[in-house]
């Protein structure tokens, strides 16, 4: 059975959770409080910052959005010691506008194999940024926290061993919030048309299959992104960080890579 989706029911912010707890193909597990992921952050109310970064102890962010998206911290960033990185995957209208099928409705499939070929030194970048000293827990997010956060943290599971089954049903969970975060973009008016995530639906696994494949294909996951420019020391710490050790309780939390 897939592990439950570790929720962080944050004011503000919509569709944040930890992967923690899901498994590896070696039979490890994801340790919880390492890496999150969510949507835009930039409505936590205090008591949704106060949560996310005095109660599961942020310490980076890793922002995915474009520059069009007019992507900002967020005040309640300020005063705070999280590191933020903004580094954008795609171009994301650009990548779903242009995959459509026979009957005009957006091909996943083939917008995220597009994502996923333009996208590998930017996931090496976030690899290493991830790797650093002091920077877990931390919360990758876009927009909706749906196509590329999807991708991203796809890539990040796969390159620690993390199994197809429970990578594609974590990418799934997205649509049990997408109506919140639906409302929640709307209401900021930066995001109507093909960027908007559609009316809540359960997720077809179908798009993260897909780029589990291109993955295989490549090699996997981890030769994907040595092609890229990864080195061997940075996924070998990924790994170490990501999952528990043989015979480590799964609970275990562990704060920064070493």
């Amino acid at each position: 059975m897939t592990p439950s989706p570790r929720w962080l029911d944050l004011d503000g912010a919509h569709n944040v959770r930890d992967v923690g707890g899901l498994r590896a193909t070696d039979g490890r597990v994801v340790r919880p409080g390492v890496l999150l992921r969510g949507d835009h952050l930039e409505d936590l109310s205090a008591a949704g910052a106060a949560a996310l970064c005095e109660g599961a102890g942020l310490r980076a962010v890793v922002d995915l959005r474009s520059p069009q998206e007019n992507p900002l911290p967020g005040d309640w960033m300020t005063g705070r010691s999280v590191e933020r990185l903004h580094l954008p995957l795609v171009d994301l209208t650009q990548s779903i506008g242009r995959h459509r099928d026979e009957s005009g409705e957006t091909d996943y499939v083939a917008a995220y194999g597009s994502m996923l070929d333009a996208a590998g030194p930017v996931l090496v970048e976030i690899l290493r940024f991830l790797t650093g000293a002091g920077r877990l827990p931390a919360l990758v997010h876009c927009a909706a926290g749906k196509d590329r956060t999807g991708i991203t943290v796809a890539v990040l599971l796969a390159a620690a061993g993390v199994g197809e089954e429970d990578i594609v049903a974590d990418y799934a969970v997205t649509g049990l919030r997408l109506a919140r975060v639906r409302e929640s973009l709307i209401r900021r008016g930066a995001y109507r048309g093909p960027q908007t995530p559609a009316l809540p639906q359960p997720l077809d696994g179908a798009p993260i299959r897909a780029v589990l494949a291109l993955l295989d294909r490549a090699g996997g996951a981890e030769a994907f992104l040595r092609r890229h420019g990864a080195r061997e020391e940075e996924l070998v710490a990924w790994r170490r960080v990501l999952l528990t050790a043989d015979h480590e309780p799964a609970g275990t939390r562990r704060g920064s890579a070493r």
